[in-house]
């Protein structure tokens, strides 16, 4: 019996132990009544294009002629609840689409500045044959006073599947004078190359008018590095606060200096897409103090890989009045140049770039200047 304590005070130890492993604990860091969930991502909203105007969306049946029953096919269209569907079968190798509107529709477009756009199905463009045409008129007809276009010219920009079309109204074949404001009539017909061919699977959806959106920015030079620049002296890329991109040219017009350049030469021709209507020239330009810039100088953009040669210039001195201390942004119309009498630049194989400008005198501080994002855009 004289073992019976210690073993009845190691059990009562256990159970102790036991009972306070069970006690309840709170543990804040699981308790979430107090955390506030961020906010959900709102979706991204493409901005609707205030020019847009809806021809048909193509969703219901209503006005439409094709071969045979006009049908909307519901299953995956481009817009809205569904698409005109239909096919070109074996022994066949004719399709249209037609549609007719009630009331005449104001494109709020001009003949120089409007487009037509619509999705077209094809299940198989090698089956095409080389003809056809795409028309909209203002004469409630085929061939009265119409835009139409080549479906030829097309061939070798289309896909398999869906095809976003975008037809300017400049580049159209016309008959009679078309009036962008009172648009009834759409019609696309086409042809296989032979009637012996798996069934051709077409379709169209989403037709509408839009004015003819900006080309899209193309870049001379972006000055993040110094290849093919030249200036006074070395050649120095600041990183420091750049306008675009990792750097910028920079340079200093010390006292006892009136006179800065910088030159740039691209190894290949740069096609700008652009026109002298419609395009601009565009970077920016630094200067620390432009109270010392004297009105002379010149920017230039030439096509025959030096100055002076198949030029387009402007002339500093204009811009002098608008221009402020530090950054400025200098957008150069195309179409308000000073050409050389060769007819100037060239602008789809533009090579070479040099602006030069100068102090009053040659007793000021030093001048700090620079250039960047040098390019080609939309007026």
């Amino acid at each position: 019996m004289k073992f019976l304590k210690p073993i009845i005070a190691c059990t009562a130890l256990m159970i102790g132990l036991t009972v306070g492993s069970c006690k309840k604990e709170t543990y804040p860091s699981r308790d979430r009544s107090g955390i506030v969930e961020p906010p959900p991502i709102p979706p991204v909203v493409e901005p609707v294009d205030p020019t847009l105007v809806v021809f048909d969306n193509a969703d219901a049946p209503e006005g439409w002629q094709t071969v045979g029953d006009p049908k909307i096919e519901k299953l995956s269209p481009k817009e809205g609840t569904g698409y005109l569907k239909n096919a070109i079968t074996n022994g066949n190798d004719f399709m249209q689409f037609i549609k007719k509107l009630p009331a005449p529709l104001d494109t709020k477009l001009t003949a120089g500045n409007g487009q037509f756009s619509f999705w077209w199905y094809i299940s198989d463009v090698s089956l095409l044959k080389d003809d056809g045409q795409i028309e909209i008129t203002s004469g409630g007809d085929a061939d009265k006073e119409e835009y139409g276009w080549s479906v030829g010219k097309l061939l070798p920009t289309l896909a398999n599947g869906w095809n976003l079309i975008n037809l300017n109204f400049r580049d159209a074949d016309l008959s009679g004078v078309p009036n962008p404001a009172a648009v009834n009539y759409f019609r696309i017909f086409f042809f296989t190359k032979n009637k012996d061919h798996a069934d051709l699977v077409t379709g169209v959806d989403d037709l509408k008018f839009r004015a003819i959106p900006p080309p899209p920015p193309v870049v001379f030079d972006a000055v993040d590095v110094k290849d093919g620049w030249e200036t006074v002296g070395e050649v120095k890329i600041e990183p420091l606060s750049p306008k675009e991109g990792t750097g910028y040219l920079k340079n200093t017009i010390p006292n006892g200096g009136d006179f800065m350049q910088f030159i740039k030469q691209l190894p290949a021709p740069l096609n700008t897409t652009f026109t002298a209507a419609n395009g601009r020239f565009h970077f920016w330009l630094y200067i620390s103090d432009v109270s010392y810039l004297k009105k002379d100088g010149s920017i230039e953009i030439t096509s025959s890989g030096k100055s002076d040669d198949h030029e387009d210039a402007w002339d500093v001195t204009p811009l002098l009045d608008g221009l402020k201390n530090g950054w400025n942004e200098i957008n150069l119309d195309l179409d308000k140049t000073i050409k050389t009498s060769d007819g100037g630049v060239d602008l789809t194989k533009v090579d070479h770039f040099r602006m030069f400008f100068f102090t009053n005198t040659k007793d000021h501080p030093d001048i700090t200047v620079g250039i960047d994002d040098l390019k080609f855009i939309s007026k």
